[in-house]
């Protein structure tokens, strides 16, 4: 009598998991198919489980799990979309899932589970401006650098981006930069003496790596109203 009673126990506890795995992936698959729905915007007419395809979504989500029904109630059948959802005119979209779970011994005077799972999400309707809104003004963004003097309406502009070129080491002596300075050695990534080394036009350093640090430049987003002290770039900004 134990062994059997011990059995019994074990299936019980373990459908139970099985019941709280099935929900999980139940709400998964709801939220997948709730989301496409937002997207594809179905009537509400559609959301009888027939003509919309949420329902099959779902099947389709759930049949692709391991031991798919395992405690679900008529299995794939089992599982509809209930007639309260719906899609209100505000966009509002509401899908509700109801199926049942079954015990693990039918005869027993347990009953089934009713469960309902539900999404609520909304639906993609458009851009549509405040109607109350009368200032059609939008704030305009630009690109600066943190040694730069220009501002940028681009953030792929040329100018933002650094500009390296390689030179051997036995010219760097020789080489120059716009302001006509002389070029020294990098701090961070302490270039060899000898072999390729990479510079910049603007730079006052040469570099070993053309991946170094120091040559990242950083590029910040700011309000136009708040680049005072700034040029426009005369490439991106005319």
């Amino acid at each position: 009598m134990v062994f059997p009673l011990f059995l019994f126990f074990m299936a019980t506890v373990l459908l139970s998991i099985e019941g709280v795995r099935f929900q999980s992936n139940v709400q998964e698959a709801l939220h997948q198919a709730g989301n496409k729905s937002s997207v594809m915007g179905f009537e509400v007419k559609y959301m009888d489980g027939q003509k919309n395809d949420a329902i099959g979504q779902i099947r389709e989500y759930l049949g692709g799990q391991m031991v798919p029904y395992l405690c679900a109630d008529n299995g794939a059948e089992g599982i509809y979309i209930q007639d309260l959802s719906r899609i209100e005119d505000n966009g509002q979209i509401e899908i509700t899932v109801a199926y049942k779970l079954r015990p693990f011994v039918r005869f027993l005077p347990i009953g089934e589970l009713q469960v309902q799972d539900r999404f609520l999400g909304h639906a993609w309707t458009g851009y549509c401006e405040n109607p109350g809104n009368t200032d059609q003004t939008q704030e305009v963004y630009v690109y600066i650098t943190k040694s730069g003097m220009k501002y940028h309406m681009q953030h792929n502009c040329t100018y933002l981006r650094v500009q390296t070129r390689a030179v051997n080491y036995d010219e760097i002596d020789s080489v120059r930069n716009e302001s006509g300075g002389k070029y020294d050695a990098c701090r961070r990534c302490r270039p060899v003496k000898g072999g390729l080394v990479y510079i910049t036009s603007d730079g006052s350093s040469y570099h070993g790596r053309s991946d170094c640090s120091a040559l990242k430049r950083t590029v910040y987003m700011i309000p136009l109203c708040e680049a005072e002290g700034y040029g426009a770039c005369s490439k991106c900004a005319d």
